[in-house]
């Protein structure tokens, strides 16, 4: 009897959706795993204990070393949630399948611009003055500080080329680059005239921590682009639809939910907004501005 009650009991696990529950996963690009999985760690947990009905056990976070990592991770079906900028998001879409959820707003902010500035006593006035120069990206992943500034600058007709470097000199044609890995590296070396100019978005280049008001002043802009989406939260092609449907309305809901404190701590998120008719073309373009990199 006793063995009769135990494998009923096993059957009837099985065949409830408590048995059939899946953990959801969370997934980022990341360089730094400890911050990054403090951000996102509250966040899906708060998201699992909210979608419990619809068959999730738990939360997890998992973090990559690269794009291609995170899109190979979605492809296998690892990977079930995405949060990234408009440029990563672009390669998720048309790489894995991923389906664009929502936009995020991130301290405060619906959308941000690409700044391309200069030292204040620097001769460079206008981007074509950068011709023979040397510019500072942030990272090979970076949708404000390498995306938009090195398109803005092949828009303007300047060919650019990789230095392997920060002393090297590129052609008298060209504009060399190379990856200051932070914000604050990156202003250090227009400051120091290491480069003769620098990439960052509005929201970095005015946050103090990131450019210290002392460097900040003897900086000038030569260049502001259009606005773009701050982020994106993206699901995997193989999240059920009800389920990535009840996770949208969850997000939605939150800023007037009372999760506040979840929200600030998922990298400084103050709430979510539905995707806009632009947003698919927009990540179209910038997948296919970028292939030829």
């Amino acid at each position: 009897m006793r063995l009769f009650k135990q494998l009923l009991l096993i059957m009837l696990l099985v065949a409830s959706p408590l048995g059939q529950a899946k953990p959801l996963v969370l997934g980022q690009i990341s360089d730094r795993p400890g911050k990054d999985l403090d951000e996102l760690r509250p966040m899906v947990d708060y998201a699992a204990a909210h979608l419990t009905s619809l068959g999730i056990s738990s939360g997890e976070v998992r973090l990559f070393d690269s794009a291609e990592a995170l899109i190979a991770a979605m492809q296998a079906g690892e990977v079930d949630w995405v949060t990234e900028t408009p440029y990563t998001a672009a390669r998720l879409v048309r790489e894995a399948g991923a389906r664009p959820l929502l936009r995020k707003w991130k301290r405060g902010q619906q959308y941000y611009q690409t700044l391309i500035y200069t030292h204040a006593d620097s001769a460079i006035r206008e981007i074509g003055d950068l011709a023979g120069k040397r510019i500072a990206f942030e990272h090979p992943e970076s949708f404000s500080s390498y995306f938009v500034p090195r398109l803005i600058l092949e828009q303007a007709g300047l060919q650019l080329t990789a230095l392997e470097t920060i002393g090297q000199a590129p052609d008298t044609d060209r504009v060399g680059y190379l990856f200051s890995r932070n914000e604050k590296n990156n202003a250090l070396w227009v400051h120091k005239s290491l480069v003769s100019a620098g990439a960052l978005n509005n929201s970095d280049w005015e946050n103090p921590k990131r450019v210290p008001d002392a460097l900040r002043q003897d900086l000038r802009i030569i260049y502001r682009s259009v606005q773009y989406p701050r982020a994106m939260e993206l699901v995997s092609p193989g999240l059920a639809l009800e389920l990535a449907d009840g996770l949208r309305k969850l997000l939605l809901g939150m800023a007037g939910s009372g999760a506040t404190d979840i929200l600030a701590r998922y990298e400084h998120t103050t709430g979510f907004a539905p995707l806009q008719p632009g947003d698919l073309q927009l990540l179209h373009d910038i997948y296919e501005n970028s292939r030829s990199w």
